[in-house]
């Protein structure tokens, strides 16, 4: 019987998107085991099944890789919540924004809290930074959008995003740490109490008693 031992080499015949791929889950998966602090190239070399020197064909060092993981995670999921930039309706807009964010936290839920973990470590470049600026700036754009039209109370567009995003990342931040994602009927429920908090026009007509 032939007995095939893996290694490193092996990954050398994968294209370099499915390695990087295998690293950025290696990575995940550290960080939300150890920290940053105590993540290390040998450890993710070693979760990823390969040799340290895999990973420095794809990046500097490890703060190279914790920026661009953290980078092309953020980037995925400002992709799906702006993919409700074209609804004209303001309120079903920024649902859509809710319900999708959620749909990325079930779908990947280490990769969310490695974003957490990230950017609570300021580990980006001010270049780096710059582009999660501009992604920020897009969301208040559509933020704005709903003050314009009427839909969304005239307060500051900081505020405006800070009452309706601080909730749903805690909901999220608390799904993934008991490992049980809330329902659709839960998230609504939220999302319309929280919509009373920035909408023009405020019902209570739907809510229950």
């Amino acid at each position: 019987m032939n007995i095939h031992y893996y290694n490193g080499s092996d990954l050398k015949r994968l294209p370099p998107e499915a390695t990087q791929a295998k690293i950025r889950t290696a990575l995940v998966q550290e960080v939300a085991k150890q920290g940053i602090g105590a993540t290390s190239v040998g450890a993710v070399a070693k979760r990823a099944g390969m040799s340290a020197g895999t990973i420095y064909l794809h990046f500097e060092n490890k703060e190279d890789m914790l920026r661009k993981v953290f980078l092309q995670i953020k980037t995925e999921i400002h992709t799906l919540m702006m993919s409700s930039a074209g609804d004209p309706d303001a309120k079903s807009m920024i649902r859509k924004m809710w319900f999708d964010l959620f749909g990325f936290v079930a779908a990947h839920p280490m990769d969310f809290m490695f974003v957490e973990y990230a950017g609570a470590a300021q580990i980006l470049s001010k270049k780096q930074a710059r582009k999660v600026a501009d992604m920020q700036l897009e969301i208040a754009a559509l933020i704005q959008r709903g003050i314009d039209e009427g839909a969304v109370v005239d307060m500051p567009v900081p505020t405006v995003t800070t009452l309706l995003i601080a909730p749903a990342m805690q909901l999220a931040r608390l799904g993934v740490l008991a490992n049980e994602q809330p329902s659709e009927e839960a998230l609504g429920l939220v999302f319309e109490r929280v919509w009373l908090s920035v909408s023009a026009k405020p019902s209570f007509g739907n809510l229950p008693d």
